[in-house]
């Protein structure tokens, strides 16, 4: 009997267990916290959520949305995380979710079987393995999300082990209060260390903020809509040597020179990293309450050193350095992502692995959430039977062109292992199930 694993009840969980709920395929989901939301659910039980207090949406609420559930339109444009919390469990009330995820359970293997199907080995949470529960399924949907497992920076800044400091990552910051009257550097220049950074400065003694490369900061509104609105709109269609340039202008038109904050002009255009966007940031920047400072180089007892020679005295740290893709419950014979890129068809599909399946590994410059269900649709497709797949070594090919491609795209950091364009990536789609139906038609006997 067929039965499918979601692992996860995170977004990219939920999508796919409201998809396979509506095609009436049996599955059963593993969630290691004791409630929906995954990293949306602040401080989540199951350790996995970097959610801070104060924390808001970095994309609108029109953006954000499943294609099947509309946020409320009388909420804030970008809503509160616990406001996205409740939204997320409004999507898994709507679908009767509850009743097919088992909560606490923490999911310690995942191996292929010869012959097919996959063993999957779960537990509850702090249990040893003496309470391990073994069962087949012919498939399994990763949906464990990528921002939980925190990245430090490798090789490790010389002198970290010496800094007498506070020393955190990102993923661990909730308050500033902890940081009130510290002379505090922020490391990073993503959202996450844009906003934390200006955060931090409201309280601190002084704020001090590393970027090894310079970016682009976006302001939350363009010409009075959120910024993020700019990825369905026309300028997207634009080919990029041109919307490149006229993003450039818009930014420069809106909020000015870079200089003008005291940041470095950046070297790239503002299409080819992803986004980072915060108001508080710029506002601060203008204040003189966060002081920008070029790459960590090394540390003292009570000191950070630059790459520009600078040297000042910090009380702690920050790293908002991102986060690592992990997969613990798979071996890395059967899959991992060393580098930060997947070797997944359409960010989906290993291939040479039948009946496995991966959910969320695609970043837009926008939200994620609208290509959760698309893709959870094919995910269902290809369960059923009624598109399929081309061969492993024309999915091979088709891998090695997009990582051609957008090493022509984007700058080749961790972070950016799995961005995409979002227009392209729905495109593509598009054309892969049609092609798969084509597919599957051609491989059913004459008159079934």
């Amino acid at each position: 009997m067929r039965r499918t694993c979601v692992i996860g009840a995170g977004p990219s969980g939920l999508a796919a267990g409201k998809v396979l709920t509506s095609r009436g395929i049996p599955f059963d989901c593993y969630e290691a916290g004791s409630h929906i939301g995954g990293l949306w659910r602040y401080e989540n039980d199951n350790g996995m959520s970097g959610v801070y207090a104060s924390l808001h949406a970095n994309i609108s609420k029109e953006s954000m949305s499943f294609s099947s559930l509309a946020m409320p339109a009388d909420g804030p444009v970008f809503p509160h995380h616990s406001q996205v919390l409740a939204y997320l469990e409004e999507y898994a009330a709507s679908s009767g979710l509850h009743r097919h995820i088992a909560f606490g359970t923490e999911v310690t293997s995942v191996r292929p079987l010869d012959g097919g199907g996959w063993e999957v080995v779960h537990r509850r949470r702090g249990d040893t393995g003496a309470g391990s529960v073994t069962r087949r399924y012919t498939e399994v949907v990763v949906a464990n999300g990528h921002h939980w497992d925190p990245r430090l920076p490798d090789p490790a800044v010389p002198g970290a082990e010496e800094f007498e400091g506070l020393s955190a990552h990102s993923h661990a910051y909730r308050t500033p209060e902890p940081y009130a009257g510290l002379r505090v550097l922020v490391v990073g220049m993503g959202n996450s260390a844009c906003e934390i950074a200006a955060e931090i400065s409201r309280t601190a003694a002084r704020t001090y903020l590393s970027a090894r490369d310079p970016v682009h900061v976006f302001p939350k509104m363009l010409l009075g809509r959120p910024a993020d609105h700019l990825a369905v709109s026309p300028l997207a269609a634009l080919p990029r040597f041109v919307k490149g340039p006229a993003m450039t202008l818009l930014l420069r038109l809106s909020r000015g020179a870079p200089e003008r904050y005291g940041l470095p002009r950046p070297a790239r255009g503002p299409l080819v990293a992803h986004p980072s966007s915060s108001d508080e940031l710029l506002v601060q920047l203008a204040r003189g309450a966060v002081t920008p400072k070029p790459g960590l180089s090394s540390f003292g007892r009570d000191s950070a050193a630059f790459t520009d020679g600078s040297r000042e005295t910090v009380d702690a740290v920050v790293y908002a350095t991102g986060y690592s893709l992990s997969f613990p419950f798979l071996s890395p014979s059967v899959f991992a992502a060393p580098d930060g890129r997947t070797d997944l068809y359409l960010r989906t599909v290993p291939p040479g692995l039948p009946g496995l399946y991966f959910m969320g590994l695609a970043q837009p410059a926008g939200a994620a959430f609208p290509l959760l269900e698309p893709q959870a649709q094919w995910i269902a497709d290809l369960i059923e039977g009624t598109v399929a797949l081309p061969a492993p070594e024309r999915m091979v090919r088709a891998i090695r062109r997009e990582r051609r491609r957008d090493s022509g795209t984007y700058v080749p950091t961790y972070r950016h292992g799995i961005e995409i364009d979002v227009r392209a990536y729905q495109k593509v789609l598009r054309r892969e199930l049609r092609a798969g139906r084509r597919r599957a038609r051609g491989a059913r006997p004459a008159g079934v």
